[in-house]
């Protein structure tokens, strides 16, 4: 049973800083991540909550091809991948070498590249906003505060709402680049999104494309 007060966080593990949220009366500021990270959400109202716990290591076996539901029914899963399954059913490819952790809330789950630090991919979701997707991923701007500058913030299809937000931040003094693919889909809003430092993100990218391309359910 999917719990309508959830939304979708997104936490950094092993003694760092974890940043978790859940609904609220009251608008707050963007939190961080680990590295600074602005935390993509689409909720309406979050409050952080710091912890330095390191929190459990999740195992999957490697998978060649991903559930029937995805996004696209005729991709499979790429060489070097594996299918994970997340909560409220949201699935994706990761590389095959990324160990997951589950976050500190039931609505997200966090994969770290173990050769490149500050590499990581977050996935999830929570119950929709009354609000349209686009205002909602859009609302996290004005939290960015430091190095923010937007690459591109748009509706990608016109029979689903389907968003994505790239942009980058700046983080302990080092440019970073995140990228974030959200869709609606019965009452439930996903996300899958992806971060890296910006010099590092020409490898980052092609896994956040495999990430994309793979996630599911269908919007």
């Amino acid at each position: 049973m999917i719990v309508a007060a959830a939304v979708v966080s997104f936490v950094a593990v092993a003694a760092v800083v974890v940043v978790s949220f859940m609904r609220t009366d009251k608008e707050y500021p963007l939190s961080q991540n680990v590295r600074g990270a602005p935390v993509p959400v689409t909720s309406n109202g979050f409050v952080p909550v710091t912890t330095t716990t390191t929190l459990p290591r999740l195992s999957y076996p490697p998978a060649t091809t991903r559930p029937s539901t995805s996004v696209s029914g005729s991709v499979s899963t790429p060489a070097g991948y594996r299918t994970v399954t997340g909560p409220n059913g949201v699935f994706v490819s990761i590389p095959q070498t990324w160990s997951v952790a589950a976050g500190s809330q039931p609505t997200n789950h966090q994969a770290d590249d173990p050769a490149t630090p500050g590499a990581v991919v977050r996935y999830g979701a929570s119950a929709s906003e009354a609000r349209p997707l686009y205002d909602a991923v859009a609302a996290n701007e004005s939290g960015v505060k430091t190095g923010y500058q937007r690459i591109r913030l748009a509706t990608v299809s016109s029979g689903a709402e389907v968003v994505e937000w790239e942009f980058l931040y700046t983080s302990e003094g080092v440019q970073r680049h995140a990228f974030a693919h959200y869709w609606r889909r019965a009452g439930l809003d996903y996300i899958v999104y992806g971060a890296s430092n910006a010099a590092d993100w020409s490898v980052m990218r092609p896994v956040v494309d495999v990430m994309v391309s793979t996630a599911g359910p269908a919007a």
